[in-house]
């Protein structure tokens, strides 16, 4: 019984830091979000989660990975402040940028966005591929996901000094660096990840630039909000 209880409990983790870390629209799409949900009572589709439910998940996804200490700075992307900004308002800057957004609901409120100008957002490199927005129940942004595939090498060697070196700049070192996000070395296999993570009582924030089979060279930025 404690085996299955931990090994329960270990699904709900994993699942639970995927609908975080992808922003929780997305991942709930993911086999280890489903599992997490499934094992809160959700049965698929996902559209019938409710916002306790996710709730839920996403405060244990936020305990698994936070720090101690609050943030000194907290930086997003140009426009968009956590625990802050509204959807009208990020709806707004996002007309400006003429993204192409759609409202999702799956217990918390989601938009996102494809063929973003990253320009218009004051990011660097190729139009971003997806963005989602993820709004909680007071109804003001908890989490920004940047999503960029396909890329070349070129490009992904702009996106990441662009994104790990704003937060450096804010924030200093970062309290997880793992891998080396030189393109060569990540299409040096079929699965290459490297990452750096900054982890805060109220945020955390995550690049992530991977090689897959399925998407080629990516880059993963992801500002969070760790207030529960």
């Amino acid at each position: 019984m404690k085996a299955l209880l931990m090994s329960r409990r270990t699904w709900i983790a994993s699942g639970a830091a995927a609908l975080l870390v992808l922003g929780a629209g997305g991942a709930m799409h993911t086999r280890a979000g489903l599992r997490a949900l499934a094992a809160l009572g959700v049965p698929c589709p996902v559209q019938t989660v409710t916002a306790e439910q996710v709730g839920a998940t996403r405060a244990a996804a936020v305990a698994a990975v936070r720090g101690t200490a609050p943030a000194p700075a907290r930086p997003s992307i140009a426009g968009l402040a956590l625990d802050t900004t509204t959807e009208d308002e990020a709806r707004a800057l996002l007309a400006r940028a003429h993204a192409r957004c759609e409202e999702q609901v799956r217990g918390y409120r989601y938009l996102r966005c494809r063929g973003v100008d990253a320009g218009a957002l004051a990011l660097a490199g190729p139009p971003v591929s997806e963005l989602w927005l993820s709004f909680g129940p007071t109804g003001r942004l908890i989490a920004v996901d940047v999503y960029r595939r396909g890329m070349q090498p070129d490009d992904v060697r702009t996106v990441w000094l662009d994104a790990a070196g704003r937060l450096r700049s804010a924030l200093g070192s970062p309290s997880l660096e793992v891998g080396d996000p030189a393109p060569e070395v990540l299409t040096s296999a079929v699965v290459q990840t490297a990452r750096v993570q900054y982890r805060y009582a109220d945020y955390v924030a995550t690049v992530t630039a991977a090689h897959l089979p399925q998407t080629g060279l990516s880059v993963r930025e992801q500002y969070l909000s760790a207030r529960l």
